[in-house]
This record gives C-alpha cells, structure tokens and sequence, in this order.
C-alpha cells in the first residue's frame, strides 16, 4: 500500500502502536478443538472450528459467536 500524503509519517502512525488485539485460545470444548476469546465472567465466545469433521460444523452449540463456560 502507498499512502501519498503532506504530513509527516510520525504524525500518519502516532498511536499506531498502542492498537489492542484480542487474545485467541485454542481449546477443546466437547471434544471440537475450537478456537476462543474472553467474554467476561469466566466465559468464552467462540471464534472458530478448527475441526476437520463436517457434522461438527451443523452443532448449534459451537456456532461461531457462541458463549460457552469454560474453567
């Protein structure tokens, strides 16, 4: 990418640095290696499958946005 721009590349990528990220974890939740990220409260929403079997992927309790209780 090419950003033409007059001012200065300071001023273009201040802040650039403190950008906050979510945390992803990798567990096994029912015997699906999923792939989570904090809720809150000792729970966990679901980012993705990392599963390899296609029925997986038809359960409604693992759908991606899922919350699910973790310890």
């Amino acid at each position: 990418m090419i950003l033409y721009t007059p001012m200065q590349l300071e001023l273009v990528f201040e802040g650039f640095d403190n950008t906050k990220y979510p945390e992803y974890k990798e567990i096994e939740y029912m015997g699906v290696k999923i792939m989570v990220e904090e809720a809150g409260f000792g729970n966990k929403r679901i980012v993705k499958l990392l599963s390899t079997k296609p029925s997986d992927y038809l359960k409604p309790e693992l759908a991606p946005g899922c919350i699910i209780e973790c310890k």
